[in-house]
């Protein structure tokens, strides 16, 4: 993949190539298994092309309900 530079300073910028508004079950379910896998809480974000803020929801049990028991269940 081609390296992609800002154009006044030079520095080297990270691609967005999947940018998510929301997330689905599925997209819940893995961010859990991301999360429980020790996988950097904005990381988890930045690998589903979407906010911390969405992931809260998901956390917080405001989405998605079952998503955390789903994957719990997957990783075992």
């Amino acid at each position: 993949m081609a390296t992609i530079k800002h154009p006044i300073t030079g520095i080297e910028l990270n691609p967005i190539t999947i940018e998510r508004k929301s997330l689905s079950y599925r997209e819940a379910v893995t961010a859990w298994m991301l999360r429980l896998s020790g996988v950097k809480y904005n990381h988890v974000a930045q690998f589903l092309g979407t906010n911390t803020h969405r992931l809260g929801e998901v956390f917080r049990g405001e989405v998605h309900f079952g998503s955390e028991q789903e994957a719990k269940t997957s990783l075992t």
